[in-house]
């Protein structure tokens, strides 16, 4: 027979397993997303850092497609895997509290039909690792507070290091955490020396990453300023608060109750300033207007102390009625996954979207209510653009090939063909898209132009050659490319160069 301890430990398992085989499910459907393909774009060009994110997501990347292949399931493999490391790490957060089966049982429900965790764990993006990092460093400040074992304030230093290295956003985090500690009974945990050995360790770890934004001018900043002026200025009060409250679905029956009872139920005294952190948090990104998404890290920690609470407040009640309400409660979010995780066949998902009236998902950042997700209208045309390349490349003499440039305007496009377009044998695509900006070549050739063209930036061009021929245009209307043309330039009238330099100087500035 299993001791107690045993079987607590095998529910948290279980629930990893289950997280696990949920986004495995969905992983090869509908192809590689837009992001997807620059991370891949970033993991073939090692460096220290990049013009979006730290290098640790271009780690996993060509770890990914050198040992798994450059299929969509292959490189989504290690995302489920972290996502389901949350999952794990967040029950043994219950189990430390003292949370017995129902309250791992609650955490581990919930996180595994969370619309927002389902949607983020599963895509090669640097979201589904931060979300792990931060859990962790919860997990390690929860686990000294039980312990008082300062091993686990050492190891803090390669955890947020690591952090820092995926997503710049965890400074958020441990602002918020340390302002939430300041607020606590725990604030004495700030005076131990093994805090500021972690501290040491961390920066050593993301100095490289500092020398190449110095030695490439911060371009951080410079992405920053950019999103601030074209995505953060349309974040609002309101629109952040109602996200916290509808993405994780009708989880807000379980952490709401915790959040409130982690201020005044007495066992957990000693875990205040988590809640304190997760309000910080809040203002934080309120001040700086950050993306909604940004505070999902913290919701697998607040679910494991709510279900804690929960289970201390109801611990008199039937056990059977006791797991009934929980189940009735959270199942409900199942109706969300298709919309969450690719896991029904494309026309099938449009027509579930359709028939349970999902319309609020279905609106893209154009504003504009589309049939499908923009994360899957991201995933759709790219073999179509990739084919068309190949097309015009094939119109070129062979023997000219050499004077070619691919062109893309966006590094969707960029990534996809050259990740796609290997088996073509078609030359490095060139842009001044994001982080392609970095290894654009100085000068390109200019016989041959066949230029992607997503916003009609082509006509500012076409003037400079005798010969303009469409190749195509993206057909399939349910991609976030729709209408992208192909176009291939010959007869050059004047070397583009002087025009090309320009540019690409403006954007490495």
């Amino acid at each position: 027979m299993y001791s107690k301890f045993q079987t607590t430990n095998l529910l948290i398992f279980l629930f990893a397993l289950i997280s696990l085989s949920l986004h495995l499910i969905g992983l090869n459907n509908y192809g590689i997303h837009r992001d997807e393909f620059l991370h891949i774009a970033l993991g073939n060009h090692p460096a220290a850092g990049y013009m979006e994110v730290p290098p640790f997501i271009a780690w996993v990347a060509r770890f990914s497609v050198t040992f798994f292949g450059d299929s969509a399931f292959a490189i989504r493999i290690i995302p489920a895997i972290f996502a389901a490391l949350t999952v794990l790490t967040a029950g043994f957060i219950v189990k430390e509290i003292g949370g017995k089966n129902f309250a791992i049982t609650l955490c581990g429900l919930a996180l595994c039909l969370s619309p927002a965790f389902l949607a983020t764990g599963y895509l090669l993006q640097p979201v589904v690792f931060d979300q792990f990092w931060w859990v962790l460093t919860y997990f390690l400040l929860i686990k000294y507070t039980y312990t008082r074992q300062t091993k686990y304030l050492l190891l803090l230093g390669p955890v947020i290091g690591l952090g820092l290295l995926t997503k710049y956003a965890i400074l958020f985090v441990v602002i918020a955490i340390i302002a939430g500690l300041l607020l606590s009974a725990q604030r004495k945990i700030l005076l131990k020396r093994q805090l500021y050995i972690a501290a040491l360790i961390a920066l050593l770890i993301f100095v490289p990453n500092v020398i190449w934004q110095y030695l490439h001018h911060w371009p951080v900043l410079t992405h920053m300023k950019e999103l601030t002026e074209t995505q953060l200025v349309h974040n609002t009060i309101d629109g952040l608060i109602k996200a916290q409250l509808i993405s994780n679905g009708t989880a807000l029956f379980l952490w709401v109750p915790g959040l409130l009872l982690l201020f005044f139920h007495k066992s957990l005294a000693q875990l205040r300033w988590v809640g304190f952190s997760y309000f910080l948090l809040l203002v934080l990104l309120i001040y700086f207007k950050g993306k909604p998404y940004y505070a999902f890290g913290i919701y697998p920690v607040i679910f494991a102390i709510s279900a804690y609470a929960i289970e201390q407040t109801t611990k008199h009640l039937n056990t059977s009625l006791k797991y009934s309400i929980a189940f009735l409660l959270l199942l409900p979010n199942v109706i969300f996954m298709p919309m969450s995780i690719p896991i029904l066949p494309i026309y099938r998902a449009i027509a579930y979207f359709k028939s349970m009236h999902l319309d609020g998902f279905l609106y893209w950042g154009d504003g504009e209510k589309h049939e499908i997700t923009q994360d899957y209208g991201d995933m759709l045309g790219w073999d179509e653009i990739t084919t068309l390349t190949a097309k015009a490349y094939t119109r070129i003499p062979e023997h000219q090939r050499n004077a070619t440039t691919i062109f893309a305007e966006n590094y969707g496009e960029a990534g996809a063909i050259d990740h796609l377009g290997k088996k073509y044998k078609l030359p490095p695509v060139v842009s001044l898209s994001s982080s392609f900006t970095l290894w654009a070549p100085e000068r390109i050739a200019y016989q041959y132009i066949i230029y992607v063209d997503d916003k009609g930036q082509v006509e500012k061009i076409k003037p400079a050659y005798a010969k303009a021929e469409l190749i195509g245009t993206v057909s399939d209307k349910l991609a976030l490319e729709y209408n992208t043309k192909i176009w291939l330039l010959t007869a050059p009238k004047a070397d583009i160069n002087p025009v090309y330099q320009s540019a690409l100087k403006e954007k490495r500035q």
